[in-house]
């Protein structure tokens, strides 16, 4: 099982393009994935894709759906220029979901973040990157808390 923040290549233009700072407050949206598809557990093969569907259906991942989930919007910061590591960093709030599970839980494989300016569906909502846990975690009810520190650093 592959692990790591991986970008697509649409996520890449949207970033190029000013989708991460300049775009409305919930345009970035996350979600959370319980099958970790062989199509994409690489960054090769998550290079491709383009959207929520590419990931979902066509790679073989399956979306969350332990009690309480629903996808959410990203506080994000503006990207912030970091002289020091020569880098510029983009971050986003930490993603808490008080009572994760309960009646119904899983194990959350990954997340994957998407542009929700054409949120009609996940055929036309673009796909920006998929973040693979080094290790699942299990939902039964209690608060989970998707820590994002930098969740770009464009170097």
């Amino acid at each position: 099982m592959a692990t790591g923040h991986m970008l697509t290549n649409r996520g890449r233009l949207l970033h190029a393009q000013g989708g991460w700072a300049d775009a409305a407050a919930g345009a970035v949206k996350v979600g959370f994935v319980k099958v970790q598809g062989a199509a994409a557990d690489t960054q090769a093969e998550i290079d491709d894709m383009n959207t929520v569907e590419d990931l979902l259906v066509t790679a073989g991942c399956t979306e969350c759906d332990f009690t309480n989930y629903v996808r959410t919007a990203l506080t994000r910061s503006a990207a912030a220029e970091d002289d020091t590591n020569n880098r510029v960093n983009m971050d986003a709030s930490d993603v808490v979901i008080a009572s994760a599970g309960g009646a119904t839980n899983n194990t959350i494989l990954g997340a994957f973040y998407y542009d929700a300016t054409t949120d009609t569906n996940d055929t036309t909502r673009l796909l920006i990157s998929v973040d693979w846990f080094a290790t699942g975690f299990p939902t039964n009810g209690g608060q989970y808390t998707y820590a994002i520190t930098d969740a770009y650093r464009l170097s």
